[in-house]
């Protein structure tokens, strides 16, 4: 049996769309490096917004810290929601709801470390609640940590979307997560995995190997969303490109952002704003005539969920 677990904070039903990202970088905060920022953004009004930390330290070891949003002082305490030992270390899951304090746009987390001995923050990341009556969104949220031992085997279910967070411990290892592999030394990863089913994860090492393949997080969700559908069209012209597009969705969209490329090189980037059903959107973008692949990525945005279209162009 693995050691440890991944434990329910959070789960239901709602209208709307659940948005989330980690940085999971694995970052040491010593007594010369003190500080870290995370930064993500709000779009709307959000129902509910969590802040996740993993965090790994020695034995004994009590962490003397200053956690931040934006101005307010979060916290001076450290107070994990769950815990695990691995035998030489102690892995921390700590879980914040920052629902009243965010605010509309960017926000800034903190933490100004003041210990003397080191710790390490795997991760820390987001996952915000917006509301939208076109959406239905049912979820599972999991947190802590779950150690895997050499030649160990785990199986978890998805609903249709998962997304979890993994670390394995060196180049001498793998830990295999479905179809996908992780095998770098003390790498840590963020993984979407699309599916309705069980999914395996094996941690392939020798038999004495003494470190373990981790799982700190794991979100399950089940999308019911309205179509999200934008017609791209375009035309490459001597000195500039023409562009349309035309939202064909179920829905009116929060915003439309529009990328344009030359040899896989932003070189226009648009925003466009609360776009009605039907609407058409035309403009043109200057070029110049060096010869390239010309191409558009086009994203509808609708209470944080993002559906991407691709297009190339050709020359007239």
């Amino acid at each position: 049996m693995p050691i440890g677990s991944i434990a329910v904070f959070d789960e239901g039903s709602f209208k709307g769309t659940i948005e989330y990202d980690t940085m999971a970088e694995g970052i040491k905060l010593t007594s010369t490096s003190r500080e870290m920022e995370y930064n993500f953004s709000i779009e709307q009004q959000p129902t509910k917004v969590y802040v996740i930390l993993n965090i790994e330290r020695k034995k004994g070891l009590e962490p003397k810290w200053r956690l931040w949003l934006n101005e307010f002082s979060l916290t001076k305490e450290f107070r994990p929601n769950i815990e695990v030992d691995s035998g030489t270390t102690i892995i921390s899951s700590i879980i914040y709801d920052i629902t009243p304090i965010v605010r509309q746009g960017k926000n800034i987390f903190s933490i100004i470390y003041k210990g003397l001995e080191s710790i390490t923050v795997d991760s820390v990341g987001h996952i915000i609640f917006y509301p939208a009556e076109e959406f239905e969104t049912k979820y599972e949220l999991y947190a802590g940590a779950l150690l895997l031992k050499p030649k160990e085997k785990y199986e978890f279910s998805c609903s249709g979307e998962c997304y979890i967070i993994a670390k394995n411990p060196s180049k001498e290892t793998k830990l295999e997560i479905g179809n996908n592999v992780i095998n770098g030394d003390n790498e840590i990863v963020d993984l979407k995995i699309e599916k309705e089913g069980k999914i395996n994860v094996y941690f392939d090492a020798i038999d004495n190997f003494k470190s373990f393949g981790r799982i700190y997080s794991l979100y399950s969700f089940k999308y019911k969303v309205p179509n999200i559908n934008i017609e791209v069209e375009g035309l490459q012209r001597d000195g500039y490109v023409e562009i349309k597009l035309i939202n064909k969705s179920e829905v009116g969209l929060d915003k439309i952002l529009a990328n344009l490329f030359l040899n896989s090189l932003s070189i226009n980037f648009k925003v466009f704003n609360d776009v009605k059903v039907g609407q058409v959107i035309e403009y043109k973008v200057p070029i110049s005539n060096q010869k390239g692949n010309v191409s558009l990525r086009v994203v509808g945005v609708k209470a944080g969920y993002r559906k991407i279209f691709d297009k190339s162009f050709s020359n007239v």
